[in-house]
């Protein structure tokens, strides 16, 4: 979340201890300020924690406070209001609660940066001179019976921004937080889509199975026998050829079973996916963002609020 930091001088010191009471009543934390010349306030933290050594030397000042965003020429202001008896108030708050620190601050009168660097100009004043010793507590009792506290009458000036000249300072970490806030209105739409997922399936597997079959089968033998039979006649007329050498042979044949086989479809398996829609109601629920604008209290129209 974004912090801001909050600076503003008091001339009264015994504002601190008051402030401080209010501001934790508000509901922040002693450690969330930090007050010069005094042991209020809670142990300094992140930005806040090298301000007790740069305002108890001095020479750091001015540099403290351009490292929390404040113009060079109200540091010097600041700086120069320290020296002479002021108090300084630094916090460091979250932004959405910067505003109700800030009602706390007010009411208790803080300096009018820009009228006090004009006095202390017309008085000769120059700039803040580190080397300058800082008030005693006549000197500095002596400065505030000079100003008063009258010229807090004008401290509705700290609710400007860093480039705001008043009695206070509210410097954004970041350049988004000078001047504006951003809210942004956010809404949730349903975005239905589609995917695909699995269900189940069929799987088809086909495996050879060898059956037994027997078939008879008639076969045929061929057996070749040789007889001598006597015989006793006249020949007669002797042929040409009965003395004639000759050889005669005769093949015997066998059969035996020749197997061959043929295949046949018998039947077809035919697989196949029919596909159907069907119309299914998705429910959920969706955000948004409202901002809901409250007007605030009225101000005093005599009180300043420069805003940047």
């Amino acid at each position: 979340m974004t912090e801001q930091t909050i600076v503003a001088l008091y001339d009264d010191p015994a504002a601190a201890s008051r402030i401080l009471s209010e501001l934790t009543s508000a509901g922040f934390t002693r450690d969330d300020f930090w007050i010069s010349g005094s042991g209020a306030g809670g142990p300094a933290r992140g930005r806040l924690s090298s301000l007790g050594q740069d305002f108890g030397s001095g020479g750091n000042r001015v540099s403290a406070l351009r490292r929390l965003g404040v113009p060079e020429h109200d540091a010097q202001v600041y700086a120069e209001g320290v020296r002479r008896g002021g108090v300084l108030l630094v916090g460091v708050v979250d932004a959405g609660r910067s505003e109700r620190a800030l009602d706390v601050i007010e009411r208790h009168g803080p300096t009018d940066i820009e009228e006090r660097g004009r006095l202390y100009r017309e008085s000769g004043w120059s700039g803040y001179d580190h080397t300058a010793a800082d008030f005693t507590a006549d000197q500095s009792l002596a400065e505030r019976s000079r100003y008063g506290t009258g010229l807090g009458a004008a401290a509705a000036g700290l609710r400007g921004a860093n480039t705001g000249s008043a009695a206070g300072h509210v410097a954004g970490r970041t350049a988004a937080t000078q001047g504006e806030e951003h809210i942004p209105i956010v809404e949730e739409h349903l975005d239905v889509g589609k995917r695909t997922v699995e269900r189940g399936g069929v799987r088809l597997r086909t495996r050879i199975i060898e059956t037994p079959v027997e078939e008879t089968v008639t076969l045929r033998d061929e057996t070749v026998s040789v007889e001598r039979r006597p015989v006793d006649r006249a020949l007669g007329d002797v042929p040409a050829d009965a003395f004639r050498e000759r050889t005669v042979e005769v093949t015997e044949t066998d059969e035996v079973p020749v197997v061959a086989k043929a295949a046949h479809v018998r039947e077809e398996v035919v697989v196949r996916k029919d596909v159907t829609q069907r119309a299914e109601t998705v429910r959920d629920t969706v955000r948004h963002t409202e901002v809901e604008v409250d007007k605030t209290a009225g101000v005093d129209p005599t009180v300043r609020r420069d805003r940047t």
